[in-house]
C-alpha cells in the first residue's frame, strides 16, 4: 500500500539519486552508468510511456524515452542538454503535496537545487504523477519548471 511517507522516501531517493550522479562525475567514476541506473529505477521507461517536461529545456520542451532522458541528466544526443545532473551539487524539497486516491498517485512541491558555478539556488515547481511496481515507485509524468 503506498502511504505518503512512501512517496516522500520515493522524492528523497530521487534527490539523493541526482546528487550521485554528479559525485560520480566528479570523482571520474562511471557516471553514465550511474545515470542510466538512476533512471530505470525512478522512471517508468522500460515498462510503459512517460511523459517527462524537464526543467531546464527551451528548443526540444518533452524528453519521453529513457536515450533523451539520459541526455538531459548527463548531456549528449540533444545540442541544448548540457548534463543537468552533472552540476547538481544538493537538492532540497519543500512545500510537498501528496495526493493518493483511486488508484492515482502524485506529488507537486518544490525542488531547491544548488547547481554549480550559480550564486544563487534555483527553484523550480514539479509534479510527479507516480505509479506503484513490483520494485517500487516510479515516475509516470514529470513535469518541472523554473520558479521566477
Amino acid at each position: 500500500m503506498v502511504t505518503k511517507e512512501k512517496v516522500h522516501a520515493f522524492l528523497k531517493s530521487w534527490s539523493h539519486g541526482l546528487q550521485q550522479i554528479q559525485k560520480t562525475y566528479l570523482d571520474n567514476g562511471d557516471y553514465q552508468a550511474k545515470a542510466e541506473d538512476f533512471i530505470k529505477s525512478h522512471y517508468l521507461f522500460d515498462e510503459e510511456n512517460v511523459f517527462f517536461k524537464p526543467t531546464m529545456t527551451k528548443e526540444n520542451i518533452f524528453r519521453n524515452n529513457s536515450k533523451e532522458a539520459l541526455s538531459y541528466f548527463i548531456g549528449n544526443d540533444i545540442s541544448e542538454d548540457q548534463g543537468f545532473a552533472l552540476s547538481c551539487e544538493d537538492v532540497e524539497i519543500g512545500m510537498v503535496n501528496v495526493l493518493i486516491e483511486d488508484g492515482l498517485i502524485s506529488a507537486s512541491g518544490l525542488f531547491d537545487f544548488k547547481i554549480t558555478n550559480i550564486d544563487e539556488n534555483t527553484k523550480v515547481a514539479f509534479t510527479f504523477v507516480l505509479k506503484e511496481t513490483h520494485s517500487g515507485l516510479k515516475i509516470k509524468i514529470h513535469h518541472s519548471s523554473p520558479v521566477q
